[in-house]
């Protein structure tokens, strides 16, 4: 524990919307484990409960609010018909979690991932926030518009889910600037299994779409099948989806098409050995393709931070994004997949190697000795 001796309690609060955030903390939370410290997790939802509880943390389920944008804006008005009858079961579910911690130890240092749940926890018992996510920079860069869409609603959420922080972390895999002290812009924390994966290049392509509200995958795995089909005689195709979509797009698989049910080990084994990658523009999925210096083609969901995502891979020519999967568009990012791959690899060496797990740790023991400080009246 780079001479650090005494252990350190620490509570993880998770987004459970998406694998991305589930992913990038339990490799945090094993890093810190592995160095000695006990680590908790509080998340939303049975299954990320459950994806934790296999991972050996002890791990609750909080109440995360309904905050969905209209416009470039979350408003009042939505928001309290969308969360009205769920704050009754919402405020009984916190309350047990303070129980719980309390019961559990309280915690040295709470960590929150884009979720309401540890800072209010953090506020009530008197403990340093620390935030660890890529979200973050919609709120303390002041990043442009992407067509219709901007940084305001990001920006809204992140201020109600977490009014104060001690300390940001924010996750890049673009270079990014910020001059504010409490900020440090780190290289994504992607998990030991994709740093370590043997990489070739084989004529296959590997492509992963999934659903966000009313948005599934059918349009884009039909489109992108169709293409091959009709145009790319040369090379396989794996799309993925999770269980409940790949039933329905089973259709449009064919002898060089396979339509696979998602297994995050049989997919990074996918993306480790494909030409390129396919898929909506989350973070995560575009930081470990970029680990294993493979260039991506986006399909954006209808979010500020994936049309974000898409246009600075795009600018940055790591890969190229468009609104719907066309012939144009794929033919056109597949005859410069060589090229796209050399500027991946480079931009990876450059930026992207460094583990940021290190810092985050130093950081967190650093802080002073919980037996140093006091509880704050409301939580004695």
């Amino acid at each position: 524990m780079s001479g650090y001796t005494r252990p350190l309690s620490v509570v993880i609060g998770v987004n459970s919307i998406g694998m991305g955030h589930s992913v990038r903390q339990s490799v945090i939370a094993q890093y810190l484990r592995d160095r000695g410290h006990q680590v908790r997790i509080i998340t939303n939802g049975s299954a990320r409960v459950e994806y934790f509880r296999d991972l050996g943390f002890p791990a609750w389920d909080g109440w995360m609010p309904t905050l969905l944008a209209r416009g470039d804006r979350i408003h009042a008005s939505d928001a309290i018909r969308a969360n009205l009858w769920q704050v009754p079961a919402g405020v009984t579910k916190h309350i047990r979690l303070r129980r719980i911690t309390r019961d559990t130890g309280v915690p040295d240092v709470f960590i929150t991932d884009y979720e309401p749940n540890t800072p209010r926890l953090a506020h009530y018992f008197g403990r340093p926030l620390v935030s660890v996510d890529q979200q973050s920079k919609y709120r303390h860069l002041d990043l442009p518009a992407v067509g219709r869409y901007a940084r305001t609603a990001d920006e809204q959420r992140l201020r109600y889910f977490a009014p104060h922080v001690d300390r940001s972390f924010i996750c890049s895999f673009v270079p990014l600037e910020a001059d504010n002290r409490k900020l440090e812009l780190i290289a994504p924390v992607v998990p030991e299994v994709i740093r370590s994966a043997p990489v070739t290049t084989e004529p296959v392509a590997t492509a992963y779409f999934s659903r966000y509200f009313d948005h599934g995958p059918e349009e884009a795995v039909r489109a992108l099948a169709e293409v091959f089909r009709r145009h790319v005689p040369d090379r396989a195709l794996r799309i993925y989806a999770q269980a409940a979509e790949a039933r329905n797009l089973h259709q449009y698989a064919s002898d060089r098409i396979e339509i696979c049910t998602f297994d995050r080990e049989a997919f990074i084994a996918d993306m480790a050995r494909s030409e390129v990658v396919f898929s909506n523009a989350g973070f995560n999925l575009i930081s470990e393709a970029f680990v294993l210096g493979k260039p991506v083609h986006l399909v954006p969901l209808p979010t500020y931070d994936q049309h974000w995502c898409a246009k600075v891979v795009h600018e940055a020519e790591l890969g190229t994004s468009a609104p719907h999967i066309t012939p144009g568009a794929v033919l056109g990012f597949l005859n410069r997949s060589r090229e796209l791959r050399n500027n991946v690899v480079h931009h990876r060496d450059e930026y992207l190697l460094a583990d940021p797990r290190e810092r985050i740790a130093s950081y967190l023991e650093s802080l002073p000795a919980a037996s140093q400080r006091t509880l704050t009246p409301s939580a004695r």
